[in-house]
């Protein structure tokens, strides 16, 4: 499991965003934008009829290609059913279903699921490249778990724009050309291809639009609708099941030869072309420059029009039936059609129209307007319009730059469409508008850079990480050719020209004159004049040039022209390679040309020319001292080829060229050779501007991995991993468990300049380089912590290394919580955290929230504390890893230094508690997740998940799980049944499909966890809530979960079966033990079976077993657990393992519930004797340590067991048995056998001494018993009759009767009067009392009226195991209770 924080750090320009698709979630209010960069903006419309201010509340990082089309899906439903059974958990009072999911798709064919309640991306992948580009997206209507995705072939040079379609002439040139498509359907729980609609060549020309149709007519099933930009149409049934009992079958064809299709050749006006489509239902809509036709999809014959007196329009949609005016139909035979309808021009003017057709009768309205926007003439708009909630939502691309750059900023509106019968023709009223611009507020101070920064935008950005393993700065590059580079102050207290109380400090490189498209830093290992470690920024720029500056001084080192056109890409040199090609870098431009230039000599060393258009990808082989090139080429006259150019880079010669499938495959072939050889790939070396959305998404080994070095999170070795997935957005991923994890190793030389990459987890590499930066960086002073000393410049023995690197750790951590923290939510907290913990607040940037998702994909909140609470609200997910990641490290501060332990018990109690009371409507944290968490190898996350557990457990109690009633308890006398007994009842089919639901649970993306983690933390949640919160669950729950939990607990899962055994452990005694009472021994058996056969691999999973369960079964079935432990004596080897876990067990049954053990003495006995039998010599040396420790320990907790001072002789008595049967065993040590037995038995009419006591009634027999010094006596004292009793035995006596079983009578039998305080109950009587009559009120009690097992356990109850004697002299003893003297009686 991965516990992964994101902190996302965002530059000071706003991002860009041109819509390009559109999609809304009614239910919560949400509105999701995709752009042409790939970005998806999450808004809230959830609003007050009084608060309409829109802002988005975070960026949806999936895709690096634009957005061709977005839906809404219910990945978990089933046929008919948007309302899944909730997995997740909800407010106690909150009825929520399951409200969908976004899927998004883009032009290059990558697919993601957007989970709206987990606020991430739960699927993500990309389609094989035979489907082609993705252009449409469609929920099908009856099931809305499956997804219609039309995909079409397109040259890269003609990219996807819904908002405009392309001109007459060029639609004219395309419609003689062969036009191919692929309609498949996408199960949105997988993204897996259930179903080939159609793929081939279409009959009409390349299409347009795609539509889902209802059957009409002639057409039998669900048809999808496809037409081209000329009007045509194409109509292709669906291969599924009529009565769709079930889910899609996966009966796909990969040709068209066996779909039913049929062409609707349409008859143009006038030739004129259609501008937008629009579909409901079986009614079809052409928007033509003057006119909207409306058409049967069964059928060529035109039903009716409408005529717009605009000519400038651009789009047309139907908003649903909700704001139509009712009107009065003649033809009754048919089902009247009547729907709202909206066009809409390219300034945003919108008429809405009431559309009624029946029979052969078409009527329209027009209901009301949207104005149009004014702006001025050089500014470019784009529009998209959505109905959410009785509301229209006009979304609004603005392009203030009419020439480069092009900067697109969006803006939403919202107008009430109001259903007033009375008035016709209105215009809409304006309700709220939003932006995300005002969030980008700036400080004053800095004067001119920061209306700089708000004017342009970024156009590459990347995150500098020191050798990997930790960030030092972020550098942003914009598009007027300006460089800002944002350095973090993480392991210097104090530096020149920097604020003491800032994480970062800003410089800024001048020097461009065009826009800065790529970046890369790399840190000198040496150079000609001797080592060196500067860190070398390189930048790639729009006015054709490259320039390096020198990080540390902020100077420039050279420029470069040796590319005559753009350079798009700058790429590193992978690891492990030799000087002096360790120190060059790659640069890719659109001139098509590659070049080798040198860190060391300032020039270019090599030139790779020739590649027929700019390569894509670039490989750098440094083993084999390859280049391989791969470049996508398009020609509008012949098909597509891919080009791969192998170069070797030491001479420079092309070595091969490679078309078509070859160079796919070659160009895999090297990446996978890379892979092995740890050789990193160009798009995916670190300290580069490439994005790190590259990665592989691709399972199929056929398809090309060209990605697969990217930043994968779920194996990355560093604790603080750095990404930039889109320009002036950087993100900080803080690994827990490698922040919690020892990484203290022994010292390592510095002076190896090509240093070994062997340490776990990087971080003596991370130590070396930062002992060099502090001790020759600009500020030589010492580092310290805490207001400590410094430390010296250069550890000279392993003690001071350590030291210093404590120190650095407890930066690392410092750093991490300056990020991570909540800021501005309590300043007491805050001031606190900066004053005691010496956190820094950050000041110098911007900083907001993120989560992971699926394959790198990334949800980040935009700044300001409105978007991040959003999360918080929305994400059980995302408050599950923040809470456990504060807590954690603040628990582990306290280790690091004592000092701060006040501040970091406040952290942790805000995290836990406090910030819950402060915002009641924050989501609790997931169960499921923390649950996970409970056996991390780290003790203070094992702390952390489980506190967070129960302060969270009442709010966030799993819906199915609820009861209904709280105050209804869990009594397992009157509710819990053997398991053979089990009976589902109705109302138990939700809590049992809870129990069972793993195919989809979002959040085990989060953690990188797998479907039976979801399925086990179910288990494991259900089982903790019915042991911990019996009231708040319902009441056979238990009876449901018991059953797989011991299943788990046995399935020996290193993950979960601990925990499952300390929750079976746990509640034993009050909850399981009436469920499973006949599946206890079978357990015991189980257990000792997988420790004899050394089946229990895991430390952890072994010590639960041993420590845990095994003692809890044993106490919940003392006779099953002595049966078991006997038998195993003669069926295993003697020097089995079994043996010294069974004596173990005994001690701790012995110390956590001896009452329960008080009537099997003499079995208990027995067992410990015989594993120290000397004729099983094999056993013996095994087991006497062990054995003599638990027969120690018996002797202590129980008085009636007694041992002589010499240990040669034990005596055991019957604690509890019947008043004339009583009896006590003598043991000789030596031999380890029997050798006497004496009566304890009552004198004659006992019984009826005591007010008529039946002979066969069972009750307490021996209390104490007790050597005399001399070991020649033993006396015994009875607590039920209040007898001693005292057998004078010398040692010729012994010696005499030696193994002799006949019962000895007792010497001497003395009656104890009662003493102060002493209540007589109905087990504890008193002879003296009754003889006096005090105590027959006893004889009539209504005990004796109790069955054998009951009356049992009262006397186990009232077993008083406090009794002790002590001699006094020769002939005198001493009785105790609870330490208090009772008597002293003469033998």
């Amino acid at each position: 499991m991965k516990c992964r924080s994101v902190a996302c750090i965002w530059s000071e320009s706003p991002p860009l965003h041109k819509v390009t698709a559109t999609a809304v979630l009614h239910h919560p209010s949400t509105l999701y934008t995709g752009g042409s960069d790939g970005t998806i903006f999450w808004w809230n419309l959830s609003s007050t009829n009084s608060d309409h201010d829109i802002r988005p509340v975070a960026i949806l990082c999936g895709h690096t290609a634009p957005i061709s089309d977005m839906a809404i899906c219910f990945p978990a439903s089933t046929l008919g059913d948007e309302k899944t059974s909730d997995s997740s958990n909800v407010e106690p009072n909150s009825s929520s279903l399951n409200c969908g999911s976004l899927i998004s798709a883009c032009t290059d064919g990558v697919l993601c699921v957007w989970g709206r309640e987990t606020g991430h991306c739960s699927r993500r992948r990309k389609m094989p490249a035979w489907v082609g580009s993705p252009y449409m997206v469609q929920s099908l209507p009856e099931n809305k778990r499956y997804v219609c995705v039309a995909c079409r072939f397109i040259d890269s040079v003609n990219p996807l724009d819904h908002q405009s379609f392309d001109s007459n002439e060029h639609a004219e040139t395309q419609s003689n050309k062969p036009s191919k498509c692929t309609v498949v359907v996408i199960d949105s729980s997988t993204l897996t291809i259930v179903q080939t609609v159609f793929r081939g060549t279409l009959s009409i020309g390349p299409f347009k639009f795609m539509s889902i149709v209802t059957p009409v007519g002639d057409m039998e099933k669900e048809s999808v609708l496809i037409a081209d930009s000329f009007g045509n149409l194409q109509c292709v049934s669906l291969l599924k099941d009529t009565d769709r009992n079930g889910d899609i079958s996966d009966d796909s064809q990969k040709n068209s030869c066996h779909l039913e299709t049929s062409d609707l050749l349409q008859d143009l006006s006038e030739g004129e072309v259609p501008i937008s489509f629009a579909a409901s239902g079986q009614v079809l809509v052409f928007l033509y420059k003057t006119q909207c036709v409306f058409k049967l999809v069964d059928g060529s014959a035109k039903i009716g029009e409408i005529s717009l007196l605009d000519d400038d329009v651009a789009g047309c949609m139907f908003l649903g039936n909700d704001y139509c005016r009712t009107t009065s139909h003649d033809d009754e035979t048919l089902n009247p059609f009547e729907e709202t309808f909206a066009v809409w021009n390219t300034k945003g003017y919108l008429i809405m129209y009431n559309i009624s057709y029946s029979g052969s009768t078409f009527n329209y309205i027009t209901l009301c307007s949207v104005p149009a926007v004014a702006h001025l003439h050089n500014v470019e708009l784009s529009f998209s319009f959505v109905v959410i909630n009785q509301n229209l939502v006009r979304i609004e691309s603005i392009n203030v730059h009419t020439g480069e750059p092009v900067h697109w900023k969006p803006l939403v509106t919202i107008w009430e469409l109001s259903n007033n019968g009375e008035k016709f023709d209105q215009e809409c009223k304006l309700i709220g508008k939003g932006s995300y611009f005002d969030e980008w507020f700036v400080d004053a101070s800095e004067g001119h850079n920061s209306l700089f920064r708000q004017e342009f935008g970024v156009t590459s950005s990347m995150v500098i990480s020191e050798n990997d393993s930790s960030p030092y700065a972020i550098v942003y590059g914009y598009d007027s050719g300006e460089i800002e580079v944002l350095r973090f102050n993480m392991f210097s207290e104090k530096m020149e020209y920097q604020e003491v109380d800032s994480c970062a400090r800003k410089q800024f490189l001048s020097g461009h004159t065009g826009a800065i498209l790529c970046l890369a830093a790399h840190q000198m290992v040496r150079t000609s004049t001797g080592f060196n470690s500067n860190i070398f920024l390189i930048s790639g720029s729009n006015d054709c040039t490259i320039r390096i500056w020198d990080l540390n001084s902020g100077n420039l080192v050279s420029v470069m022209h040796h590319h005559v056109q753009p350079i798009r890409q700058l790429i590193l040199p992978p690891p492990h390679t030799d000087y002096p090609w360790s120190d060059c870098f790659l640069s890719v431009g659109d001139d098509s040309c590659v070049a080798l230039a040198s860190l060391d000599t300032l020039r270019v060393e090599r030139m790779f020319p020739g590649h027929p258009g700019v390569p894509s990808k670039v490989v750098w082989d440094s083993t084999r001292g390859y280049l391989a090139c791969f470049s996508l080429h398009h020609s509008e006259t012949s098909d597509s080829s891919d080009v791969l150019y192998i170069w070797d880079i030491k001479s420079g010669a092309r070595e091969r060229v490679l078309r078509g499938s070859a160079a796919q495959s070659m160009f895999d072939h090297f990446c996978t050779s890379g892979n092995k050889n740890n050789v990193s790939v160009s798009s995916m070396e670190r300290n580069t501007s490439v994005s790190s959305l590259l990665m592989p998404i691709i399972e199929d080994t056929g398809v090309s991995q060209s990605h697969s070095n990217t930043l994968d999170f779920s194996h990355s070795t560093h604790p603080i991993t750095c990404s930039c997935p889109f320009p002036g957005i950087a993100t900080l991923s803080f690994d827990m468990t490698l922040l919690m994890s020892p990484r203290i190793e022994s010292f390592e030389s510095q002076n190896d300049g090509h240093e070994r990459h062997t340490s776990r987890n990087g971080f003596d590499r991370m130590s070396n380089f930062f002992k060099e930066r502090i001790v020759e960086g600009p500020d030589s002073s010492p580092l310290s912590t805490d207001g400590g000393d410094g430390l010296q410049e250069t550890p000279s023995d392993a003690t001071e290394y350590t030291d210093w690197a404590h120190s650095l750790e407890g930066c690392l951590f410092r750093f991490s919580l300056s990020v991570l923290h909540l800021w501005n939510v309590d300043y007491e907290l805050d001031n606190l955290l900066i004053a005691e913990m010496k956190l820094k607040k950050p000041k110098n940037f911007f900083v907001a929230s993120g989560l992971l998702g699926d394959r790198g994909s990334l949800t980040l909140t935009f700044p300001g504390p409105r978007a991040t609470l959003e999360l918080w609200r929305s994400s059980s997910e995302f408050c599950a890893i923040r809470s456990l990641t504060m807590v954690s490290l603040a628990q582990h501060m306290v280790t690091l230094s004592h000092s701060c332990s006040t501040a970091s018990s406040a952290l942790a109690a805000f995290y836990t508690r406090k910030f819950a009371e402060k915002f009641p409507d924050v989501k609790p944290p997931l169960l499921q997740l923390l649950i996970s968490f409970w056996q991390d190898q780290s003790e203070q996350v094992r702390m952390a998940a489980r506190s967070l557990f129960h302060c969270a457990a009442s709010r966030a109690i799993p819906r199915p799980l609820r009861a209904e009633n709280n105050n209804q308890s869990l009594n397992p006398k009157t509710e819990e049944k053997p398991l053979e007994d089990v009976k589902y009842e109705k109302g138990d089919s939700e809590m049992v499909a809870w129990l069972e639901s793993f195919e989809r649970q979002d959040w085990i993306s989060c953690v990188w966890g797998t479907s039976q983690d979801a399925m086990t933390s179910h288990i494991v949640v259900a089982a903790a809530l019915v042991v911990w919160y019996p009231s708040l669950v319902k009441p056979t729950l238990a009876t449901l979960c018991i059953r797989p939990l011991l299943k788990l607990v046995m399935a020996m899962n290193e993950k979960y079966s601990s925990t499952a055994a300390e929750i079976l452990s746990e509640g034993m005694e009050s909850t399981w033990s009436a469920i499973i009472s006949s599946e206890i021994p079978h357990l015991i058996s189980d257990i000792f079976f997988q420790i004899e056969h050394n089946s229990v691999t895991s430390v952890e999973i072994r010590e639960s077993l041993v420590g845990i369960l095994l003692p809890s079964l044993a106490m919940a079935d003392v006779p099953s657990f002595l049966h078991v432990i006997e038998r195993q004596i003669w069926s295993t080897a003697s020097d089995s393992p079994v043996h010294i876990v069974s004596l173990m067990t005994l001690i701790r049954v012995t110390r956590g519930s001896p009452r329960n053990l008080a009537p099997y003495l003499d079995k208990v006995v027995n067992f410990i004797l015989q594993t120290m039998d000397p004729g099983n010599m094999a056993m013996r040396r095994n087991c006497l340590q062990n054995s003599m420790a638990t027969l120690k320990e018996v002797v202590r907790v129980f008085p009636m067991v007694a041992l002589n001072d010499s240990s040669t002789r034990l005596a055991v008595g019957d604690a509890i048995g019947h008043i004339n049967k009583s009896i006590i065993r003598v043991y000789e040590m030596q031999s380890m056998t029997k050798i006497k037995i004496l009566d304890a038995s009552g004198p004659p009419g006992l019984p009826t001494l005591l007010g008529g006591v039946s002979e066969t009634t069972v009750n307490t027999a021996i209390s104490v018993l007790s050597f005399s010094p001399d070991g020649e006596g033993l006396i015994a004292f009875s607590e039920h009759g209040l007898m001693i009793r005292w057998w004078s035995l010398g040692s010729m006596w012994w010696e005499k009767l030696s193994r002799n079983l006949v019962p000895v009578q007792c010497t001497k039998l003395i009656f104890v009067p009662p003493w102060e305080g002493f209540s007589p109950t109905s087990t504890r009587s008193s002879v003296m009392a009754s003889v006096m009559g005090n105590g027959k009120h006893f004889s009539q009690d209504n005990s004796r009226d109790l069955n054998e097992m009951e009356r049992l356990k009262v006397l186990l109850h009232n077993l008083d195991l406090s009794y002790r004697l002590e001699w006094d002299g020769g002939r005198k003893v001493l009785l105790k209770r609870h330490g208090q003297e009772l008597g002293t009686f003469q033998l």
